[in-house]
């Protein structure tokens, strides 16, 4: 009897003695009692359902670097799993809405802005470059990240240098694509979200033979309309798809592929401020988020492709080995129009500045064994090999033209000053190799360890002209070796503590464009961090909780030269609460809070930024998000949520700051098999505030009201 039924059947037993006792009674033996039959979930079903609304979009388990995918109870790291049919039903398509349920983190970046990016910060760090992942491996969002074949989002938070033997010190978030499913699928959808952004999706999966031996994914998506800013359009073109071929029972090959089209007009414009000169953050009541500040022919246009290959062998009961190669290859091309105010009473000058293409191309690829077995009383889980990324980045020198003054209740139009562009004069590179050992433990007593060491090396360079005056010619090699242990205990089933260390080779930052550095890559260097957690079930939610402590070199552009520099160390503590799952039958929530003392220590160059709060870190944040289904009619859902974003400083002497401020969503969804509506409104209030603030950029308004609505069929 395995585990499972054994525990059903003592639970049965408990609540229902007088069915136990018919076992043994004669009397009752003569006059039986009848029992109604019970089905039992198994562990098909209970995967089948894991981050459906049906289950409180919780997951049981997700995937941690090369460790592959493990229980979430069993991991000692903070890891939040955003589900993709949470993210379908409040119709989000950019990575900072569908991470709206995840407290630990905070915009940095939006994609309608100059760069088409997606960032964001996790404990306070930037999470960039080499810790955005798809599907495990290193897949760097140098363009817009789509979702619509994304079946989930997992956030890794803080240091994660022994997974992947270098990270952002944030964390790394990893885009899971959606995979062959072993039933007919196919669901179609259309609808409108972004202020008028219209789109039709396709997906469909199954089988391709009559044995199921051949199964495909793929997902076709166009959209179309206008966005939230005057004078806005937003076209976007995506096919993906995923095939698997199992050779034999014990081997499997992985093939995936997507292409991607991105072009949006009438960038959102930053508000560049300056402290130190006396012009401070403007009143955000006084700027309407819908209005181009900028320049209606600014453009961000962008392609990518990406291509891979995945191979899985159970060698034997005790060995399995994982290989996989992934190719991208993308550019883009902007044209933008920047802010700098020149005083308080709202006036500031256009500054147009107009990139080259840019283009880059990435592999990532791994080479990992798993193998388990037993010595006396301990159970070995043993991940050893090979996982390693390398990249190259090509770009011109950026021509900018002052445009003129505006000023914000009235913004002057311009004429495109259609700036000649140069070729190709920087290009820039990393390659990371990482040799990974990790041994998960099972010990006596309810305790468990993770043990492990990586060596990680890390070589990256620049050569070429970053500016008009200025060189990019750096080049830097690194190695370490940074290990990692974790104690965990279950003091009873529903409950998991642990303590974990680890350490990290980080990337060196690049200069901002405003920096007299620009785009100046800077030295890789090491960080530690500590963390102490607990991850509890609790009937239907799981209730997670972290206390963590990370150091790392500070980087920043210093004000008294405008160079971008390495200088002192920055000290990040703090703790996070999250949950996700079902109080009630009818009740699902998500959300937590996260607080966060981060401050400078030890700066050497510049003591007057020691002990000041970084740039854009909030103390405290919180999201809570809700679903409550009618009992009285049960087709429809109640949305609603609640985000707060904590106040945050805008310079490195934290003279100035961007206010706190709070927003609410809403929305309603009708479900009737195979139909379902979603209906959503984000920023009921239509609340004007400051989304963020980017060194180097400016300060971002946040989205005004939003309606958004979506239709699907599922045949």
């Amino acid at each position: 009897m395995n585990k499972p039924t054994l525990a059903f059947s003592l639970l049965m037993s408990f609540f229902f003695p007088v069915a136990h006792a018919a076992t043994e009674s004669s009397s009752d033996q003569q006059n039986p009692v009848l029992l109604k039959e019970v089905k039992v979930k198994g562990v098909a079903e209970d995967k089948k359902n894991e981050g459906k609304a049906s289950s409180g979009y919780r997951y049981k388990k997700a995937s941690v670097g090369p460790l592959g995918n493990i229980p979430l109870k069993e991991t000692p790291y903070s890891v939040n799993v955003t589900s993709g049919e949470q993210i379908g039903n409040r119709s989000a398509h950019t990575a900072s809405d569908a991470l709206k349920t995840n407290p630990t983190v905070a915009t940095l970046m939006e994609p309608n802005g100059y760069s088409s990016l997606s960032r964001v910060m996790i404990r306070g760090f930037t999470a960039a470059d080499q810790s955005e992942l798809r599907d495990g491996m290193v897949d760097r969002s140098f363009t817009f990240p789509p979702l619509e074949n994304v079946d989930r989002i997992e956030v890794l938070n803080g240091l994660s240098g022994f997974l992947y033997g270098f990270s952002a010190m944030g964390g790394s978030v990893n885009y899971v694509s959606k995979q062959p499913t072993s039933e007919r699928l196919t669901d179609l959808s259309t609808g409108t979200y972004g202020g008028g952004i219209n789109y039709l999706h396709a997906d469909a999966g199954g089988p391709m033979d009559d044995n199921g031996v051949i199964k495909y994914r793929t997902n076709i998506y166009r959209e179309n309309g206008s966005t939230y800013i005057d004078g806005g359009n937003q076209q976007r073109t995506l096919l993906s798809g995923v095939v698997t071929t199992n050779l034999n029972e014990k081997n499997k090959v992985t093939f995936d592929y997507w292409h991607q089209d991105y072009y949006v007009n009438s960038l959102q414009t930053y508000i560049n401020v300056n402290p130190t000169k006396g012009i401070y953050v403007p009143d955000a009541s006084k700027f309407k988020a819908s209005r181009q500040y900028g320049q209606s022919w600014s453009y961000n246009q962008s392609t990518k492709d990406l291509v891979g290959a995945g191979f899985q062998s159970d060698i034997s009961q005790h060995f399995t080995l994982r290989t996989g190669y992934r190719y991208g290859d993308m550019w883009r091309q902007y044209n933008y129009v920047g802010a700098t105010l020149t005083n308080n009473n709202g006036d500031y000058t256009e500054i147009n500045t107009a990139s080259p293409r840019q283009n880059e191309q990435t592999h990532s690829s791994y080479a990992l064994v798993d193998s388990n077995f037993e010595t006396g009383s301990l159970v070995h889980q043993i991940t050893s090999g090979y996982t390693g990324t390398q990249y190259d980045y090509t770009r011109g020198v950026d021509v900018k033209t002052t445009l003129g003054s505006s000023n914000i209740n009235n913004p002057t139009f311009y004429s495109d000053p259609d700036a000649k562009l140069g070729g190709t004069t920087t290009i820039q590179g990393q390659t990371m190799t990482n040799f990974v050992l990790g041994d998960r433990i099972v010990l006596p007593y309810g305790f468990s360890t993770l043990l492990g060491i990586t060596h990680a090396e890390l070589e990256q360079y620049s050569h070429g002209v970053s500016t008009l005056s200025s060189s990019a010619s750096t080049s830097y090699k690194q190695s370490k070796n940074t290990p990692s242990a974790a104690l965990l205990y279950t003091p009873w089933d529903p409950i998991t503590t642990y303590v974990s260390y680890m350490e990290g080779l980080n990337a060196g930052g690049t200069a901002p464009s405003t920096a007299s550095n620009a785009n100046e890559m800077l030295a890789p260097s090491a960080s530690k961090q500590y963390e102490v957690g607990a991850k509890s079930h609790l009937g239907s939610i799981d209730l997670n909780t972290a206390l963590f402590r990370i150091n790392k070199i500070n980087e920043y552009t210093d004000p008294t030269d405008n160079v971008y520099k390495q200088d002192g160390r920055e000290q990040h503590q703090g703790l996070e609460v999250t949950l996700t799952g079902k109080a009630t039958d009818n009740l699902v929530l998500s959300g937590g809070a996260t607080w966060l003392d981060a401050k400078i220590i030890d700066a050497k160059n510049n003591t007057s930024i020691e002990g000041k709060r970084p740039v854009n870190v909030p103390e405290y944040q919180s999201r809570l998000f809700s679903e409550y289904t009618l009992p009285v009619d049960r087709r429809f859902t109640l949305i609603g949520g609640m985000n707060y974003y904590g106040k945050r400083a805008v310079d490195d002497l934290n003279t100035d700051y961007i206010d706190s401020a709070a927003t609410f969503d809403t929305g309603v969804r009708f479900s009737k098999k195979p139909f379902s509506v979603n209906f959503n409104i984000s920023n009921v209030f239509d609340k004007s505030y400051w989304s963020y603030y980017r060194s180097g950029d400016g300060l971002s308004l946040g989205t005004p009201r939003i309606f958004s609505l979506t239709g699907k069929v599922n045949f």
